[in-house]
């Protein structure tokens, strides 16, 4: 396995953050369709004159794989809860205690450093906030926050923060 995790793992309590969002259900083979997403959530804000009050990210509800659908969000941070409409919706952060790590390197490796985030909460024993409906596994909180703007840096230098939200037992 090639980790690349730069900072971390640790605990970090984070504060609740509004933000708006496109959400979307794909499989892996047409991930495409999700790259152009943050720059059509910024053209959103602007055109509605909203400021940006953090970096974009994914909220993943749900890790698909090659024939299963992931079910996830592509957003970014605002001051205050706005209206969406038929095609940006808006939602909250959840506040609370997060396993966090940040990744350096290609987005290509970053399945390794989720893994070994995952596997160092498991060791620590904290309890990652999911759930299931069936065979289904629902995340309550799992992000990957884009640190550089986009085009500031080649792929292979890119910073990812990961940030899995713990079960509200689990303190810091």
């Amino acid at each position: 396995m090639t980790t690349k995790i730069s900072e971390g793992p640790k605990v970090e309590t984070r504060r609740e953050q509004p933000y708006v969002a496109i959400p979307l259900e794909v499989e892996f083979l047409d991930w495409d369709q999700v790259r152009g997403l943050i720059d059509e959530v910024y053209k959103w804000l602007k055109h509605h004159k909203i400021e940006a009050v953090g970096e974009p990210f994914y909220r993943y509800w749900v890790i698909g794989g090659i024939e299963e659908e992931f079910n996830l969000e592509v957003g970014v941070p605002i001051e205050r809860m706005v209206s969406g409409d038929e095609h940006v919706i808006t939602g909250f952060i959840p506040g609370g205690n997060y396993a966090t790590a940040k990744h350096k390197g290609h987005p290509d490796y970053l399945e390794d450093s989720l893994y070994a985030l995952e596997q160092w909460a498991v060791d620590e024993g904290l309890e990652l906030d999911k759930r299931y409906e069936g065979d289904t596994e629902i995340w309550n909180g799992r992000f990957e926050f884009y640190l550089d703007k986009p085009g500031a840096s080649r792929l292979e230098e890119m910073t990812i923060e990961i940030a899995f939200l713990l079960m509200r037992d689990d303190a810091a």
